[in-house]
């Protein structure tokens, strides 16, 4: 059974989510121009992309914030939740036991284009 310390487990989401918001915000930049369009969908659009990147930035900080606050020695078992993550390198961070290669029983693809 696979088991992590909650602390950790926080940590390691509050690490992706802060990617994430980063990438969000590199995705806001390439498509916020100052010739912006005055299509009220594509500003919206861009403004849609602002809020993500800020809700992730702030969940990132709420969950690192929880992961400081939780009792040393608490674990939990994540096996089954890892087996919901079909990307194998998101599932491998998540994992994180070394030594462990997650990677290698992934027959599951990492690129979804569009769906």
């Amino acid at each position: 059974m696979t088991t992590l310390p909650l602390s950790s487990l926080l940590q390691t989401l509050a690490e992706e989510l802060r990617t994430l918001a980063v990438t969000a915000e590199e995705m806001h930049n390439l498509v916020c121009h100052e010739h912006l369009s005055h299509d009220p969908a594509y500003i919206r659009a861009v403004q849609r992309i602002d809020h993500t990147t800020q809700v992730l930035d702030n969940l990132s900080n709420f969950v690192a914030a929880v992961g400081d606050e939780t009792v040393e020695g608490w674990s939990i078992t994540i096996g089954p939740a890892l087996n919901t993550i079909r990307l194998a390198e998101l599932k491998h961070r998540l994992h994180k036991i070394e030594g462990a290669d997650t990677a290698a029983n992934d027959d599951d693809g990492d690129l979804e284009l569009f769906g």
